[in-house]
């Protein structure tokens, strides 16, 4: 059995020893060490170091308390020491050790001297860094550590670590080993000379993360990663110096040895990690936490932590609890710090902002358990980061800050806590107390305060309910609004400012819900709360009017929606700059509403304008952006620009795909929009996909019952018909329709659109009379004067045209062509459509010449709207094909009709009877070109 640990002993005496007066210390330590050279050595060291002025710790230096080794083994080029426990001692150049012969001293450590040394043999020679153990500091575990040094560096065989080339003991008795001599520059001089941007900090960073892994994976702990400790060669390489203070995990004196105060702790201040200095394990992550010290430096030229030495006390409340600034934010205003990453201060702290932040505070975290789990890990966030991915990496949760702030604060947070239960209780009978505020004006002063924690509080606490601000993740809390906001409601009442962010804020969420009859009377609210605020609180009664607007957009009133909008607008933008992202927002609002009314072109000039705006104040990368995008390629593909509106709707589906988490209802949006586009472009089977990812992220976020639900399915079906799967179309068409006319009421221009499509399926799958209901159905919920009344309008007359009755379908499609010329211009698709069914129509009633010129005209449309291989050209080309058959122009009728039969073969195969129907009257026009 193992005998007693003898530091238990030395804990023990030297705790006594500090409880002594100092001129009885010597006495005691004849006593107790009697015949123990060794352990009175170390005794005295103790109370040496325990007894010396903290001043004389120098800011780049390490903190020990024990003897460290700062000198760097590998390093090549002269200067002083930055080691305050440094020592002069005689120089030894020219002196020889073992094999070796000292060239030049390279610098001096607490530790040992490091010497540039040479090593000569038969036909070879080999220059190395020969470090050399200081002897009047050789205390039993000075040697057992530089033993240990030399054990690690042996047992490391990785390029970006200097190798180990000899070791032994020196004339004297001294141990020595000698390094790889590598000659650079420290990794932060090399940066900044070179003027690296960051990519190629990064690469640098992620060789030295790769030197570290290896390291870990021999169980090994670096435990003094540092600038000073890494050096960039010529040639561009990551060399990691001096693995004098570090540990073999595992080790007998880790894994099995009772931890006692006096242990030694060994480090830079700068660039320690909270449990070196609290004498804690130093694990894997004490690497990864130095490695966010240093990620930290080389991004924003800055470090993270400013250690106060006065104290050990002070010492440890600047690294283990001052959390450092975010990188963009320390960066400051400082152009020689971005010009020596090849940018300007505003854009390095843009990229900067966001992923970056999170990953360097992530790594830097005090606590080992919050950190990453490995330097891979911290890499690979690297990585996605690179690659415009989401990053694993989340910032620290309010309720994990907050714990560790009651644990440091005890006290003081029990006194908080008892004073905040009293103005909670204030606030209760704060109505019944309106004449002593007024005579009290301190105490009113502390009760405005009170109000804004208070909402702060609860916005917090409904923010949870908001899946547009929660990315998705918590759709349960339609209980909690529906439980809490009563009670809420009623003990704030008497603070109409907090009273009307409770009110948008609680309306917002039920919005997105799709809880429309729940967030009325709570936006009408807000709005009369507001109102006599207008003049002290401009901003907040604007929200309160585009929060109203958007609702009303969502209700189908638009001309109310948009003067509500107007309005906001107007409010936001005497603010100036200040509100310009909520200028960008409202307009943005308008674009949708303007959008929903068919006035694509003012719609389209909205989103332009946001666009700009939300571009000019956060760059390529925002979510704002990315929706911006999204609606602007929406617009277009609306207009018929199918080709301008598809990389419009890809970015922001990869925008969005980056930043945002998997099951938001952006994405889905994103998702939805795409896919609609694909299918106007003829993409059946990459749509599908979307649409189907679509339609279960949209019930994710947004629960099952959801009208942006309902939305998709209603898309996915008009694929579904597409592709002539009926079965499947109406069933989802069906089910879209429940979910619309539950959320929205029989009269909504989502409702009636809906009910247009499934009279369409059903009229595709050859039942018109049920057709023919859904179509008068929808037109009753359609406002009169609703844009998408047409498109019903002219499915009722393809009903007519199929039961042969042209003069009426004729009629119809004309009603239906005026519309919609007077919605979307002369060159829409959908204008494209209506002549050449009003063409085929005027065949069938012999008017061959009219029937001609509407086809052409139909023609001339579509080959501006739509690619060259795009299927839905041969809807115009076989008409026209067969049309030109009739009329005697065999040969014009050809070109046609084998262009018709082209692409619906490679759009459809050739068992398709779309295809076979082009492929038969391809043959006839064959047969009468040859006469």
């Amino acid at each position: 059995m193992a005998g007693p640990d003898p530091r238990v002993r030395i804990d023990a005496l030297f705790e006594q020893a500090l409880d002594l007066p100092e001129s009885a210390r010597p006495a005691f330590l004849d006593a107790v060490a009697a015949g123990e050279p060794a352990l009175r050595e170390e005794l005295e060291l103790l109370l040496a170091l325990a007894c010396s002025e903290s001043p004389l710790l120098d800011a780049g230096a390490p903190w020990v308390q024990a003897p460290s080794d700062r000198a760097t083994p590998g390093t090549g080029g002269d200067g002083p020491t930055d080691d305050w426990h440094a020592v002069e001692e005689e120089d030894a150049s020219g002196r020889e050790i073992g094999a070796w012969r000292l060239l030049r001293r390279l610098g001096i450590g607490g530790m040992g001297t490091v010497y540039l040394a040479e090593r000569s043999g038969e036909g070879f020679r080999q220059l190395g860094a020969l470090k050399r153990l200081r002897l009047d500091a050789g205390s039993g575990e000075f040697l057992r550590r530089f033993a240990q040094e030399r054990q690690i560096l042996a047992s490391l065989n990785h390029p970006g670590i200097a190798r180990l080339l000899d070791g032994g003991r020196d004339p004297e008795g001294g141990p020595y080993l000698v390094m790889e001599y590598v000659e650079g520059e420290a990794l932060d001089r090399h940066c900044d000379g070179a003027r690296l941007d960051l990519e190629r900090r990064l690469a640098l960073f992620a060789s030295v993360c790769d030197a570290v892994a290896h390291a870990h994976r021999h169980l090994i702990v670096h435990r003094d990663i540092k600038p000073s400790n890494i050096v960039v060669t010529a040639d561009g390489e990551v060399k990691l110096l001096d693995f004098g203070i570090a540990k073999v995990l595992g080790a007998s004196d880790a894994a099995g040895a009772p931890r006692t105060r006096t242990m030694a702790r060994v480090f830079t201040p700068e660039y320690a990690a909270p449990e070196q200095v609290t004498g804690q394990p130093a694990t894997t992550t004490t690497d990864v936490y130095q490695l966010g010290l240093l990620l930290y430096e080389l991004l924003c030229g800055r470090r993270a932590q400013a250690p106060r030495l006065d104290s050990a006390l002070a010492l440890e409340r600047s690294i283990c609890h001052e959390a450092p600034l975010r990188p963009s934010l320390a960066l400051g205003s400082d152009a020689s710090i971005a010009d020596a990453r090849r940018t300007t201060p505003a854009a390095l702290r843009r990229r900067l902002r966001g992923d970056l932040d999170t990953i360097v505070l992530k790594a830097l975290r005090k606590s080992p358990d919050r950190r990453y789990e490995s330097v891979d890990a911290l890499v690979q966030d690297l990585v996605r980061w690179r690659e415009r991915r989401p990053i694993h990496a989340r910032p620290e949760r309010l309720l994990y800050r907050t714990g560790k702030f009651l644990r440091r604060h005890p006290v003081g947070v029990a006194a908080s806590l008892s004073l905040l239960a009293m103005l909670v209780a204030y606030a209760i009978t704060v109505t019944h107390q309106a004449s002593l505020i007024a005579r009290e004006r301190d105490r009113a002063q502390s009760e405005a305060t009170k109000a804004r924690q208070v909402q702060s509080l609860v916005l917090q606490l409904f923010e949870g309910a908001d899946p547009e601000r929660s990315g998705g993740a918590q759709l349960s809390a339609r209980e909690l609004l529906d439980r809490g906001w009563a009670g809420i409601e009623s003990e704030l009442g008497a603070h109409p400012e907090v009273r009307a962010e409770l009110l948008d804020t609680v309306g917002e969420a039920y919005r997105q819900l799709g809880l429309y009859d729940r967030a009325g009377p709570l936006f009408d609210d807000g709005l009369a709360t507001t109102r006599p605020l207008a003049d002290e609180r401009p901003l907040l009664l604007a929200r309160a009017l585009r929060s109203r607007g958007r609702l009303l957009s969502d209700e189908g009133h638009y001309d109310e929606a948009d003067a509500a909008l107007r309005d906001a607008l107007a409010r936001f933008g005497s603010a100036g700059g200040e509100a310009g992202a909520e200028v960008a927002t409202t307009l943005s609002d308008l674009g949708q509403v303007r959008f929903r009314a068919s006035d694509l072109e003012a719609a389209e000039r909205h989103h332009r304008d946001a666009l700009a705006i939300r571009r000019s104040l956060f760059g390529e990368e925002h979510v704002d952006v990315a929706s911006s995008l999204d609606h602007l390629g929406t617009v277009l593909r609306h207009q018929g620009d199918y080709a301008g509106a598809e990389p419009l709707l890809s970015q922001a589906l990869a925008l969005r795909r980056r930043l945002l988490p998997a099951t938001h209802p952006h994405l889905a949006r994103s998702l939805s929009n795409l896919a609609v586009t694909r299918v106007n472009l003829g993409e059946y089977d990459s749509a599908e996909a979307l649409y189907r990812e679509a339609r279960l992220s949209m019930a994710r976020s947004r629960g099952e019952r959801h009208p942006s639900v309902a939305m998709v399915m209603n898309n996915l079906a008009m694929l579904m018909q597409a592709q002539r799967r009926f079965d499947e179309a109406e069933d989802l068409l069906r089910e879209s329709l429940a979910i619309r006319r539950e959320a929205l009421g029989e009269r909504h221009p989502e409702v009636a659109m809906n009910l247009n499509d499934l009279g369409l399926a059903l009229a595709e799958s050859g039942d018109p009379d049920a057709a023919a209901d859904y179509y008068r159905q929808a037109l009753a919920a359609y406002p009169d004067d609703h844009p998408w009344r047409a498109a019903t309008v002219f499915n009722l007359g393809m009903l007519e045209e199929k039961r042969g009755r042209f003069a009426a379908a004729e009629a119809l499609y004309r009603e239906a062509l005026a519309a919609q010329r007077a919605d979307y211009g002369d060159e829409h698709e959908r204008v494209g459509i209506d002549l050449n069914r009003i063409g085929i129509v005027l065949h069938r009633q012999g008017r061959l010449d009219e029937a001609e010129t509407h086809m052409r005209q139909a023609l001339e449309i579509f080959r501006k709207r739509l690619p060259d291989d795009q299927p839905r050209l041969a809807l115009v080309l076989v008409p026209l094909g067969e049309l030109l058959l009739d009329q005697g122009k065999a040969a014009e009728a050809v070109p046609l009709l084998e262009e018709a039969w082209q692409v619906r073969q490679a759009a459809f195969g050739d068992a398709d009877t779309r295809t076979l129907e082009a492929e038969a009257a391809l043959r006839r026009a064959q047969a009468l070109a040859r006469g």
